[in-house]
């Protein structure tokens, strides 16, 4: 059983289908940002797993989770840019879209776009995406 493998990999499938999604900077695969160029980087942010149901031999587990992607924009350039990406992710893995991947359903819980942050070259605009499987 791979419950957050398939959790994470649900998640990363329906980013993967945004249409005209700028590069997807993936877990744990090389990536170099081409500057000026904006890109995405989703991270899954798994929960403490706890109990739907008690009791009899087919007790289920509850896994939530945040699913975050930050938008990356060339510092400099105003907002608008990073803004309008993130509203199109937030409105792509919207509240109550349900997920299906190897029988696993995950359904979205709720989104929300966190206060940017400037880092270097970057203006980082967070679209967090919570998340739960039973």
């Amino acid at each position: 059983m791979s419950v957050f493998l398939d959790i994470s990999a649900a998640l990363d499938a329906r980013l993967d289908t945004l249409t005209n999604s700028p590069p997807v900077a993936w877990p744990n695969r090389v990536y170099e940002p081409v500057t000026g160029t904006l890109y995405l980087r989703p991270t899954h942010l798994p929960a403490d797993t706890s109990a739907a149901t008690v009791g009899g031999t087919a007790s289920t587990d509850l896994n939530p989770g945040i699913y975050q992607v930050d938008i990356f924009a060339p510092a400099g350039e105003g907002k608008n840019e990073a803004y309008v990406m993130a509203d199109l992710v937030a409105g792509h893995l919207k509240r109550d879209t349900e997920l299906t991947y190897n029988s696993r359903t995950i359904r979205i819980k709720n989104v929300s776009i966190a206060p940017a942050l400037q880092d270097g070259g970057w203006y980082q605009v967070p679209v967090t995406i919570e998340y739960y499987s039973l």
